[in-house]
């Protein structure tokens, strides 16, 4: 059984650990995941995912700048083993109901194009690609925009 539940500092040096392993280059530091977290309830959630045993086995963040404004999916991971459960998706919908809570219009994010697993995880959830970010996450490696309607 999977438990959901609101990231905190103290969450940070696994969260980082599970960064450097899934996205290895482009990782986010610890002093990013510390900024971000500090804009926590003011325009950021952040939110985990344990497994029965307390691992911490995924984690996501969204950004919305004021009621009323446009949200931004920040980060979604789930690590490879526990991928494909459901788990992406119950954190999706979480962010999902907190930018509705927030009355943002719509909700965003980007995704590497080449990311087979996540690009339907989205769209399932009624994201709609609408631009391409050519070099986003690095050199050669472009990131799809895709959005879903809120209001």
């Amino acid at each position: 059984m999977i438990a959901y539940r609101e990231m905190i500092a103290f969450d940070l040096p696994v969260i980082v650990s599970m960064e450097r392993e899934v996205y290895r280059t482009d990782a986010w530091s610890m002093g990013q995941f510390r900024e971000e977290l500090a804009a926590v309830p003011r325009n950021r959630h952040y939110i985990l995912a344990q497994n029965d045993g307390g691992e911490i086995v995924g984690y996501g963040g969204a950004f919305s700048p004021d009621l009323g404004l446009d949200a931004d999916v920040l980060t979604l991971t789930v690590l490879p083993k526990y991928r494909r459960q459901g788990i992406g998706r119950a954190m999706l919908d979480q962010l999902i109901t907190w930018a509705i809570l927030r009355q943002a219009p719509a909700i965003f994010l980007e995704v590497r194009e080449s990311n087979v697993e996540a690009g339907p995880l989205y769209e399932s959830a009624g994201f709609e690609p609408i631009s391409t970010r050519s070099n986003y996450y690095s050199l050669g490696v472009n990131a799809v925009v895709m959005k879903k309607d809120l209001a």
